[in-house]
């Protein structure tokens, strides 16, 4: 989902604690439904998400393929790698996105990722402290966002995230969100 969100004057951090706001009140206003109704907390009653019928193959000069087991999923706006087989992180598991355009170095990457348990046992998890990396020798294909969760027990958990481009007058605000079982 893309909206626009016009430019206004409330200084870039304001505005990004703004951004982040709205973005949580998205979530929880289009989640209240999920929220009372409870998912049993197994794996065959997680909608986890799968590889789509047609799977999206990122822009050119981006990589089509993911890993064994994983598979890309979003838009050319904002995509991710999904892990099916996810483990509760102690030390938080890494997240990797990616965007049309996006540059490493160029911009903080204003994304903000939110992870909660469909099963309604357990807390919001949020991430708005998004870094950049790049991988060796292939240029702007190898340019990503990434941020870490640490998801506090095992289950079914939805992972949202929200990317704010501020490159223009108008902000352009991609959303994403999967559906991930995590194991003990």
């Amino acid at each position: 989902m893309r909206s626009r969100i016009p430019l206004r004057n409330f200084g870039k951090g304001a505005y990004f604690v703004n951004c982040r706001g709205l973005f949580l009140i998205f979530l929880l206003a289009n989640c209240s439904g999920w929220l009372a109704s409870s998912v049993a907390a197994n794996r065959q009653n997680c909608p986890t998400t799968r590889p789509p019928d047609r799977p999206f193959v990122p822009p050119p000069p981006y990589s089509p393929t993911a890993g064994s087991n994983e598979f890309l999923y979003g838009s050319a706006a904002l995509w991710t790698i999904v892990y099916p087989g996810w483990h509760v992180h102690r030390d938080g598991g890494k997240l990797p996105f990616f965007r049309q355009g996006f540059v490493d170095g160029k911009e903080r990457p204003r994304l903000t990722v939110v992870a909660r348990p469909l099963n309604g046992e357990g807390p919001l998890v949020w991430s708005g402290l998004a870094t950049s990396g790049f991988m060796e020798g292939k240029g702007l294909a190898g340019m990503f966002m990434v941020t870490g969760i640490d998801i506090p027990s095992s289950g079914c958990w939805e992972i949202g995230a929200q990317y704010v481009d501020t490159s223009r007058d108008v902000h352009t605000v991609s959303y994403l969100a999967y559906t991930i079982w995590v194991e003990p």
